[in-house]
């Protein structure tokens, strides 16, 4: 064997150690159904029985999620997030909601023969869960078609009414349950102190970057504008 012939084998080697090494991916936690290693930003499924949840995989996001093996079980948690610019809640509807806080999201809930409107709102204690009343949340439902497209159990509409201006959101349901946690592991006290009333002016400010202006179409404000003369 001559030497160029002897040096050939290791041209591929040379030019596997002279290219770039690709960082390693991080990694966050194990998929909650596979195990398999998951990226910062990795998929959501709510899994129904247990009302929570669950960090998975691509793969299993897939699987399990809508028209997958797990439908019925899991259902796969949306990823927009839209401010409500046009959002109508005036303070005597808001009221009537009965909500004895001024931060809370509504979410579709299941019912046996009737969709169900289900307000929580965030505490020290965790989410507190109230049931609205068709009569509480059918007004709403008229000034605000938009709430009929919420996703049931997976969207909300967040309410902020701690600070004007008051603003309205529609994000994913994992999106409050990460406000909730939050304000659980930080709320001490009385009043919850400083440290939990900046991660709720923080939370807010991340929703509001990442949101999408959302408007009504032109041609659904105009039957809205007449259904109001009537």
């Amino acid at each position: 064997m001559d030497s160029e012939q002897a040096r050939a084998p290791f041209r591929g080697l040379r030019q596997f150690l002279r290219a770039p090494i690709e960082p390693a991916r991080s990694v966050v936690g194990p998929c909650e159904l596979c195990s398999e290693g998951l990226p910062p930003e990795h998929k959501h499924l709510w899994e129904r029985s247990a009302h929570t949840v669950r960090c998975v995989c691509n793969a299993c996001s897939l699987l399990m999620g809508r028209g997958g093996a797990g439908a019925g079980k899991y259902c796969l948690v949306p990823e927009r997030y839209l401010l409500l610019e046009e959002f109508v809640l005036s303070d005597s509807a808001w009221n009537e909601l009965l909500i004895p806080v001024n931060m809370a999201f509504l979410v579709w809930t299941p019912a046996e023969d009737r969709r169900q409107l289900t307000a929580f709102y965030p505490g020290p204690a965790g989410a507190i869960e109230s049931l609205l009343d068709e009569c509480q949340w059918q007004p709403l439902l008229d000034e605000n078609p938009i709430l009929a497209e919420m996703e049931p159990e997976v969207e909300a509409l967040l309410i902020q009414r701690l600070t004007a201006p008051y603003r309205y959101y529609l994000v994913p349901i994992d999106s409050c349950y990460q406000l909730v946690g939050m304000i659980r592991r930080t709320w001490r006290g009385f009043s919850g102190g400083a440290t939990v009333w900046q991660g709720i002016t923080d939370y807010f400010a991340a929703i509001q970057a990442k949101s999408t202006v959302w408007k009504y179409p032109s041609e659904a404000k105009g039957s809205m504008n007449a259904r109001s003369k009537l």
